[in-house]
């Protein structure tokens, strides 16, 4: 469960480390590369799906009535309240999923760069009892929005789930029709949403778990999000059911990529990749690094997982693999940064040094580990910036400016940088008037 907080003592000393380190932003290049597919938005243009595909779509003035119920309550002006997630679009004007303790996720917008918020949540229906609800959420511009909401407690299929979406900056919602959930009965935990170009989307979620599967269903729109097609579940399989799913980014309408992790139940590091818009997807084999020769064959001694899909058209982007070694005394751990130029026909990797990454253009990226090191050459070279105790979900508008949640075991808290993450300041995230 998350903490409330005020002045955590872990980014007070975290802050103070990061006075101490060195500047990196006089090596950035002076340019910003142009991102196709950013974390939130995918200007590229929709390919048409086949006819046979396409979702049947609500007509034009026609919105799916809200979920009966009470809706989530809105905090109340002046409310401090914790980021759990950050979605900025711009130096001012940005996104977040927050909540207080015992609280479900809300909806918050920001005009003044994450100090003050307004709380624009839609009309989900309150959880029952004690429970409460968790949101993930896909922010495409200042504008445009799509959220969907689980139960925290046990993960309870629900008796109806819908996917929000606002065009207004959330002064408004609409609630998609129903998702199908014929046939569902164990779990439900929605993890990956996207949206390409306001039309093409995907929604992943797990289903239900066992011997090394985790199962899941994967919904399409072609609508912007008005109706969802259940394209992919555990009865028609589409390749994917073994192991568990650890993050999916689309490109385009048709091409996206789908990383995972089998803890060691099947030797080198799970990755899949599409081409028919999620239909279908086909195992990409990752070759191994050349600095561990043997690592993807050693499958009894030697887990290793991909993470971390960062792409920048169809042919660019990176992939994090981290690896956890047996065959010593003590558990090692190794993390290496696999990078294609192609589409994934090939791959180069770099060791890096762990634990994530977050890349804002394909040369420019953040790791995480203990220390924040940056990288300006797409991962040849990394660059200790600044030491911290807390583990951050990074989110960056420029090279320079960029936000992250900051999590030390329960406790989380909002940090902000200006200068490539050499410094951080804490915020403290309060709703406006």
């Amino acid at each position: 469960m998350i903490k409330k907080f005020g002045l955590p003592a872990f980014i007070i000393l975290g802050l103070l480390l990061s006075g101490c380190s060195p500047s990196s932003g006089q090596n950035l290049p002076t340019s910003q590369p142009t991102q196709v597919v950013p974390t939130q938005t995918s200007p590229a243009p929709v390919t048409p799906l086949p006819p046979s595909e396409t979702p049947t779509t609500l007509p034009p003035t026609a919105t799916a009535a809200p979920p009966p119920g009470i809706p989530i309550a809105h905090f109340a002006p002046g409310q401090e309240f914790t980021v759990t997630s950050i979605h900025m679009i711009d130096a001012t004007t940005g996104w977040a999923l927050g909540s207080l303790a015992g609280v479900g996720d809300h909806v918050l917008y920001t005009t003044d760069g994450a100090s003050t918020w307004k709380d624009v949540t839609p009309p989900e229906e309150q959880a029952l009892n004690a429970d409460r609800k968790l949101a993930i959420g896909f922010f495409q511009d200042a504008k445009t929005a799509w959220v969907t909401y689980a139960i925290f407690t046990g993960s309870p299929m629900p008796a109806r789930a819908v996917v929000w979406r606002t065009s207004d900056g959330g002064l408004t919602w609409q609630a998609s029709q129903p998702l199908d959930l014929t046939g569902l009965s164990d779990i439900y935990e929605p993890s990956d949403l996207q949206v390409v170009a306001g039309q093409a989307g995907w929604l992943l979620v797990h289903v239900g778990v066992g011997m090394n599967h985790d199962f899941v269903v994967l919904y399409r729109t072609s609508d912007g999000g008005a109706s969802w097609a259940r394209i992919i579940d555990q009865y028609t399989d589409g390749g994917i059911q073994s192991c568990t799913k650890t993050g999916m980014l689309f490109t385009d309408a048709t091409h996206g990529w789908l990383t995972g992790d089998c803890e060691g139940v099947k030797a080198g590091a799970l990755l899949y990749k599409t081409t028919d818009a999620g239909s279908s997807w086909q195992e990409v084999t990752l070759p191994e690094p050349p600095s561990y020769p043997g690592l993807f064959s050693n499958e009894s001694m030697v887990a290793c997982g991909s993470y971390d899909p960062f792409f920048f058209s169809n042919d660019s982007g990176h992939v994090g693999v981290n690896c956890h070694d047996f065959q010593g005394t003590q558990i090692t751990y190794s993390y290496y940064l696999y990078t294609t130029q192609d589409g994934g026909k090939t791959w180069t990797s770099t060791d890096y040094p762990g634990l994530r990454i977050y890349f804002f253009s394909m040369e420019v990226g953040w790791a995480s580990s203990k220390k924040i090191q940056l990288t300006t050459d797409g991962g040849k070279t990394w660059k200790p910036i600044s030491d911290v105790t807390w583990t951050p979900q990074m989110d960056f508008v420029s090279e320079q400016v960029g936000w992250a949640v900051a999590t030390s075991g329960e406790e989380v808290a909002l940090v902000k940088t200006d200068n490539s993450g050499s410094k951080w300041t804490l915020l403290i995230p309060t709703v406006g008037p």
